[in-house]
């Protein structure tokens, strides 16, 4: 479920240009949640674009980063973009099969 939400952005998200794509806050502790950011989207530097999933807790009534907890890379933009639309819904199984799915067809 994508809720909005007031999120403390930190500096240093800025500085390294991470878009904010999403923020999932949990249905069962609303003290808590996921804020997932696009890095590299068009593609400006050397690497794929990525999505980082953070963290975030809420302090005083505003969520804040508490830490990066993993980061996906994709061939574009858009497989990014589904990725961040469809998180909030994805099974364990599912998210795993979409992720690796080439690496699962390679060694079948």
């Amino acid at each position: 479920m994508n809720n909005i939400v007031e999120v403390a952005i930190p500096e240093w998200f800025e500085n390294d240009e991470l878009v904010a794509l999403s923020t999932i806050v949990d249905k069962q502790d609303a003290a808590v949640g996921v804020l997932l950011a696009g890095d590299n989207l068009d593609k400006q530097r050397s690497y794929l674009p990525v999505v980082r999933v953070y963290l975030i807790t809420l302090q005083n009534g505003k969520y804040e980063f508490a830490k990066e907890v993993s980061a996906f890379s994709f061939n574009s933009k858009e497989e990014a973009v589904r990725f961040t639309t469809k998180f909030s819904n994805y099974s364990t199984i599912e998210l795993f099969v979409d992720l690796f799915k080439e690496q699962i067809n390679i060694a079948i």
